[in-house]
């Protein structure tokens, strides 16, 4: 039996694990930080997140996190790397925690609550990367400058 393809050209949503998004998210956690970090966002349990963007052409190019040891946070964490690589960051802010609970289910109700630190601590690097993008002076002519980012 062959894993189930997660590629967009199937449109189908890939299936995720807890196991296997941590796995995965556990290496990333490692991994220094991007230029454009946000700031760490904690929770009343004492958990805490902080991501990093990489920008290529508006997009998304990679994700990185800093997260506390917890294993459905970190889960969650990775989870919006795989999820939102490539897409705009103004796409990008407007994932919720919801779409995030959707996306990894099997997640226990009392650890879902992750989901809205993940969303939050991202959407911190977001508001940093938009606020980088629009310091830069401005050139005629680049298309970077014209996105809907770059107007706010």
């Amino acid at each position: 039996m062959t894993a189930a393809c997660r590629e967009a050209c199937c449109s189908v949503t890939p299936r995720f694990t807890v196991t296997e998004l941590f796995e995965r998210g556990f290496r990333r956690n490692r991994a220094a930080p991007f230029a454009l970090e946000g700031d760490a966002i904690a929770d009343a349990e004492g958990n805490s997140a902080r991501f990093s963007l990489a920008l290529e052409a508006d997009r998304i190019a990679e994700i990185r996190f800093r997260a506390s040891s917890c294993t459905t946070l970190i889960a969650y964490s990775e989870a919006l790397n795989e999820l939102l690589a490539g897409f705009r960051p103004d796409m990008a802010a407007q994932f919720t925690p919801q779409d995030l609970v959707a996306a990894l289910p099997g997640v226990h109700p009392l650890k879902q609550n992750r989901a809205v630190l993940a969303v939050a601590a991202l959407r911190a690097a977001l508001l940093t990367a938009a606020t980088h993008h629009t310091a830069r002076p401005r050139e005629s002519g680049d298309p970077a400058l014209d996105s809907p980012l770059a107007r706010e």
